[in-house]
């Protein structure tokens, strides 16, 4: 009888290792899955962050960007101008680079500015917004970055803007105060 009892205690024993066992692996299993999302969020944001928005040249030349939400930036070329009956608002931005060293090395944002809208070859795209008043930094030679979908309209593109965000002057005055209060 007390082999019984001895053998029991055997058993009992063998079964909480085992079960100590697969609960380690199970807590390392549910580790290494959270630090790969964890690696995979980094990296997606990282990527994210690589490219705030596309060119206007970008986004025209890639067939797939049509219909799909999408930000894009350009210096705004001419006033905009505003429906009161219909509440729209229509621009036009010319094409400018999208790398900052770019920028630097052409003379700072503010001359890439200038140069995007006085080229007669930059490229340029149709803004339409709806139910939006104009911003007060929407002028001439501003830089806009808007969200939105590209449409083609009677074999025009137009691109149809959500938000509007304008990078304030004050930013690159110092580079050439002349362009900037023009």
């Amino acid at each position: 009888m007390a082999e019984l009892e001895w053998e029991k205690e055997s058993v009992l024993l063998e079964g909480r290792k085992a079960a100590k066992r697969s609960g380690r692996w199970k807590f390392l299993i549910v580790g290494i899955a959270i630090l790969g999302a964890i690696a995979y969020l980094l990296f997606s944001s990282t990527l994210i962050g690589a490219r705030y928005y596309v060119t206007v040249d970008d986004l025209l030349s890639d067939p797939d960007m049509l219909g799909k939400t999408v930000r894009v930036s350009g210096a705004v070329d001419g006033d905009p101008v505003f429906n009161q009956e219909t509440h729209e608002l229509r621009f036009v931005i010319a094409n400018i680079p999208n790398d900052n060293d770019t920028i630097r090395k052409m003379g700072g944002l503010a001359k890439v500015l200038y140069m995007a809208v006085n080229d007669p070859n930059a490229t340029r795209l149709q803004v339409v917004a709806y139910d939006t008043d104009i911003p007060d930094l929407l002028q001439h030679e501003a830089q806009a970055i808007m969200s939105g979908k590209l449409q083609k309209v009677d074999g025009q593109y137009i691109f149809y803007a959500e938000e509007i965000t304008l990078k304030c002057p004050t930013k690159y005055q110092e580079d050439v105060p002349n362009q900037v209060e023009s």
